[in-house]
């Protein structure tokens, strides 16, 4: 799984280099996410966070006006919350998204995309407080797999052609648990909705 994320990158990589009507940006925002369980059972609300870059390739010409292809490669923390518990979980994450752009005048536009996320674990916790004590258990390689990729949405505005403001929501597409020593299997599903901002160059 490790080598299909860094082959995806990688070819991502290459062809923006090469690509015309592309453009750069930073992007960044707040996660609120959470871990949906068997039998509908899901965590509290876990907030976190998403920060990186962004770039975006103008399809007008290949397809039709106002349609655009973009990646964003992130740092992003996601994971969920119990009383007394909760999941830290960072990922480097790939998101890749087509979409389509409505001018309404000069200056603002709206805009929807979508498309499928590949992420890579790099920090997973387990935290339980009791009183004043903190018990971290590592959660990536142990209960929780390190590999996930789903479908990601989004909508939202650009102002000037630089400034982007967006809503949007991701759910995993496979079970991120391990199964248990003693063979039982449990269903764990990362779902995040996010709130982001970007700075087009």
């Amino acid at each position: 799984m490790k080598k299909i994320f860094l082959a995806l990158v990688a070819v991502v990589a290459t062809y923006t280099l090469s690509a015309q009507d592309l453009r750069w940006g930073i992007t960044g925002g707040l996660n609120f996410a959470n871990e949906h369980l068997a039998k509908g059972n899901s965590s509290d609300c876990y907030i976190g966070f998403n920060l990186g870059a962004k770039a975006e390739l103008d399809l007008s010409y290949d397809i039709a006006e106002g349609f655009y292809a973009d990646a964003r490669a992130l740092y992003t923390l996601k994971g969920g919350q119990w009383r007394g518990a909760h999941n830290n979980l960072g990922y480097i994450e790939l998101p890749l998204n087509f979409g389509y752009r409505f001018k309404l005048s000069q200056e603002v536009s709206l805009f929807a995309g979508l498309g499928p996320y590949f992420a890579l674990g790099v920090i997973g916790n387990n935290v339980i407080e009791e009183g004043d004590t903190k018990l971290k258990t590592d959660l990536f390689g142990e209960s929780y797999k390190r590999f996930d990729w789903g479908l990601n949405y989004n909508v939202g505005v650009e102002l000037k052609g630089h400034w982007q403001c967006f809503l949007g929501f991701e759910h995993s597409l496979m079970n991120a648990a391990k199964s248990s020593p003693e063979g039982d299997e449990v269903k764990v599903r990362p779902l995040n909705f996010y709130i982001g901002a970007a700075y087009m160059f």
